[in-house]
């Protein structure tokens, strides 16, 4: 695979890695799942430092076990063959023991729940086998997985796994108002509430026990997860001028939610996000703002809207 720049969104950008691709899912799963990822690894090495998250990764390790940390209780397992990240409040730090493959699914916030008969809040802060939740089905994945020759054997065999779980209820109008809160964490969550035609305190009831945390707790992480995508894919900007771009009022308000939310300082942010691989795709993100669209423009809030905020509208008009 050839590179440009070590933090080029398509390039290996470890050593450890002797190839990091991505792909797309196909239609029937675009609203659920933003992109398969495949890393061959060579040698033992930093993998991504996982933030606080508003989506989850299943992983499919082959080779040698994956090691995870997480920064806050200072928990290290090694984990193979499948199983979930669900983290919305702790920092995960993962690398690479020796040799191995790692497969994984990247799912859109909040959509996890359509795969899994367990909640939000029952997965979030977990590591969890995938067993746990798919049973047989995991372990039969993931052989498949260790014996597909490239990324695109991987992303069949996948999508035929993911799709056979379709379709399980949700509520699509509670989505389009996270996937809005996602994209523009500093629009209102009143402007949000009755846009959908709910009070405030049904939507945060709703949101929480749907998603696992409040409204305003996802904003926030998502905010923070703006600043980090652009550090990663944007070698040439400073963490103080991706904040602002991102809806922090300014440089206090910033350091102050990094430490509150990730308990990082801001060195320790930009150098876990700039000197680790990332799991960032730009062609997902385009993909998850054509998805957005199609779906404004095919719902009654098309002809309602003047709720959406000006920052909301030049967000769904890219």
């Amino acid at each position: 695979m050839s590179t440009t720049h070590p933090h080029s969104p398509d390039a290996p950008e470890q050593s450890i890695c002797n190839s990091l691709q991505r792909c797309l899912p196909p239609p029937v799963l675009a609203p659920f799942i933003d992109n398969f990822q495949l890393l061959e690894i060579t040698a033992a090495g930093p993998l991504p430092r996982l933030l606080p998250g508003t989506g989850a990764l299943c992983c499919f390790v082959s080779g040698a076990p994956l090691a995870v940390d997480d920064v806050h209780s200072a928990e290290h397992r090694h984990l193979s063959r499948a199983f979930l990240l669900c983290n919305r409040h702790h920092v995960l730090d993962l690398a690479a023991t020796g040799p191995s493959r790692l497969v994984l699914v990247s799912f859109r916030p909040g959509r996890l729940r359509y795969f899994s008969p367990a909640s939000f809040a029952e997965l979030q802060d977990h590591i969890t086998d995938a067993a746990d939740l798919w049973g047989s089905s995991a372990s039969l994945m993931a052989e498949q997985l260790e014996e597909a020759v490239d990324l695109e054997a991987c992303r069949l065999r996948l999508s035929a796994f993911l799709s056979a779980m379709l379709p399980r209820p949700g509520e699509a109008r509670l989505d389009l108002m996270l996937d809005l809160l996602y994209l523009s964490p500093s629009m209102r969550i009143a402007d949000l509430a009755a846009g959908a035609g709910w009070s405030m305190r049904h939507f945060e009831r709703m949101f929480a026990s749907t998603y696992g945390v409040t409204p305003k707790f996802f904003a926030r992480v998502a905010r923070l997860q703006q600043v980090a995508r652009k550090l990663a894919l944007e070698p040439d900007c400073t963490a103080g001028s991706s904040a602002l771009d991102a809806g922090f009022f300014d440089q206090s308000h910033f350091i102050h939610e990094l430490d509150k939310l990730a308990g990082l300082s801001t060195v320790e942010f930009v150098r876990g996000v700039r000197e680790r691989p990332h799991f960032y795709n730009p062609m997902a993100r385009q993909r998850y703002l054509a998805l957005l669209n199609d779906r404004l423009d095919t719902t009654a809030f098309r002809s309602h809207s003047d709720w959406l905020s000006p920052h909301a509208r030049s967000v769904v008009s890219r």
